[in-house]
């Protein structure tokens, strides 16, 4: 089993654990934007979906990267604590609609695939071994 032995002194440990939750909600801020302009938005905007998952996976990285370099549980304990808060703030924000202030389902069209339309998919079995070069250029 690993075990961690912090390299902070406690009453730092819990400092950096806050900072660490700071930085948490100033990605998100600075990904997504105000809760308040989220909530204002249309109900499931796609841009602040995927924005809200860009600021997720950088937190996640940033928390991580932090807390593996400090040894130090508190900051990965609060550091994530935050980013599952910050992802329930925003995803009822983002969810809901401003003209009925309720959450609404995203349409089913959300979970549908691309289409019947692959003109822009390569199959991977059309590629030949010999389509392929290896270097900076492609072809001979």
């Amino acid at each position: 089993m690993v075990t961690f032995k912090s390299i902070l002194k406690p009453e730092n440990s819990v400092l950096s654990g806050v900072a660490v939750a700071g930085a948490v909600f100033t990605i998100y801020n600075l990904d997504v934007g105000s809760v308040s302009a989220a909530h204002a938005s249309d109900a499931n905007h796609s841009a602040l979906e995927t924005s809200r998952k860009k600021a997720g996976y950088t937190s996640f990285l940033f928390v991580s990267a932090i807390g593996l370099m400090t040894k130090d549980v508190n900051i990965l304990a609060l550091g994530f604590a935050s980013i599952i808060a910050m992802e329930l703030h925003y995803k009822t924000a983002i969810m809901t609609n401003p003209q009925t202030n309720k959450i609404q389902a995203p349409s089913a069209a959300a979970y549908q695939p691309a289409g019947e339309d692959m003109s822009n998919v390569t199959p991977i079995s059309t590629v030949q071994p010999n389509d392929v070069e290896y270097g900076y250029g492609y072809g001979s």
